[in-house]
């Protein structure tokens, strides 16, 4: 069997999700960019449902949609909120109590990765 997507005819199995590569299986796509993702992943990935739990209520940050719940620090789970301070290293959020503790070196190489950030952005729904 053949679908048309994307301005493309792909056979049924070859036509999968961009993030968990499962075929959709006629079931429904959603696009961004030219890529096709399932439900989920298109609302974990696109802001509508947290990237950790897929629950609502959520607030983009790091190129992913969070619930208050999941956000926070990557290495000791501190929780953080929409208007705490952190660093973003390699997508992932740090506090600044843990980006303080970091070898200087880390640091220095990873410099240009790292940027203090603040969340300012509404809660979705």
């Amino acid at each position: 069997r053949i679908v048309t997507a994307l301005g493309k005819n792909w056979h049924v199995e070859h036509f999968v999700c961009a993030k968990c590569e499962k075929p959709f299986l006629g079931h429904r796509h959603y696009e961004k960019k030219g890529l096709a993702y399932c439900e989920t992943h298109y609302h974990q990935l696109f802001g509508n449902l947290c990237f950790v739990c897929n629950q609502g209520d959520v607030f983009t940050a790091l190129n992913k949609a969070w619930c208050v719940e999941h956000f926070q620090c990557s290495w000791c789970d501190t929780k953080l909120n929409q208007k705490s301070k952190f660093y973003d290293v390699d997508l992932k959020p740090c506090c600044k109590n843990c980006y303080a503790k970091f070898p200087t070196e880390l640091k220095k190489r990873l410099k240009k990765q790292y940027t203090e950030r603040t969340i300012t952005t509404k809660s979705i729904l």
